[in-house]
């Protein structure tokens, strides 16, 4: 297990750097293809069960193409994002939803005002991320859920080009503050921050649009279809592309 006594929350000015620049270059901040969000959305359907009419707040919502999509289930969206440029691109593209510029470990909404807290893949932006996990526990009413989806360190194509501990890793394309994650760790967060019923999934069939380098990209289309493929054995139980978490306060 992780110690987290040891380790820092995240480098601020780094994460708005990286992903201001990338707006500003790329615009929309959208990076699974529409089989990845799908599968994503399904575990969220299925673990979840959203209510129409219930208030979500969509942690670490980029330029807002998760948070749309949450749309289809008739709830109530906010996203935060701690990227100024990548939430004056979200209220303009996705007017009908209300974005936040703010930092997810102190996010300033009300306690016990919210149904669902969702991570929008941004966990494994923090070294340590128990203080936004607590910050979700505070603004979830009794009986709210959380949810997040995350990289698994234990799947072997994610830890040979991603893992700074692999001989043929790559930087590109990911902030300082990046690192994948285990269910171990994000188990033992949920549960010190006080979530109950804590499950949590691997699953392939999440695919990418586009990767930054040109090996990589080259095989992004046999990736993408291996995900599908792999995703209907008991190998994504274990070494699944992403970890799809729940919990309940």
């Amino acid at each position: 297990m992780v110690s987290l006594k040891k380790m820092q929350h995240q480098d601020e000015q780094k994460e708005i750097f990286f992903f201001d620049s990338y707006v500003s270059k790329n615009h929309d901040y959208d990076v699974f293809t529409e089989y990845g969000y799908n599968r994503i959305l399904s575990e969220f359907q299925k673990m979840v069960k959203p209510l129409p009419k219930e208030t979500v707040a969509d942690f670490g919502c980029g330029t807002g193409a998760f948070t749309k999509k949450l749309g289809q289930f008739g709830l109530k969206c906010i996203g935060i994002d701690i990227s100024p440029k990548s939430i004056e691109y979200a209220r303009k593209k996705y007017p009908n939803f209300k974005f936040i510029t703010a930092n997810i470990e102190k996010t300033n909404l009300r306690s016990n005002s919210i149904d669902i807290v969702i991570f929008s893949g941004v966990l494994h932006h923090f070294q340590d991320f128990s203080a936004t996990v607590k910050e979700a526990y505070r603004v979830l009413r009794k009986g709210g859920r959380v949810f997040s989806y995350d990289p698994n360190r234990r799947n072997p194509i994610f830890w040979l080009y991603r893992d700074r501990k692999s001989p043929i890793h790559s930087r590109k394309g990911l902030t300082d503050n990046e690192r994948l994650l285990t269910a171990e760790e994000i188990y033992h967060v949920f549960r010190r921050a006080g979530f109950r019923n804590v499950v949590i999934n691997a699953v392939f069939g999440v695919g990418f649009k586009d990767v930054k380098t040109g090996i990589a990209k080259l095989g992004l289309p046999v990736y993408n279809f291996a995900e599908m493929i792999f995703d209907k054995t008991p190998f994504a139980r274990t070494y699944g592309s992403f970890l799809i978490s729940k919990g309940k306060k």
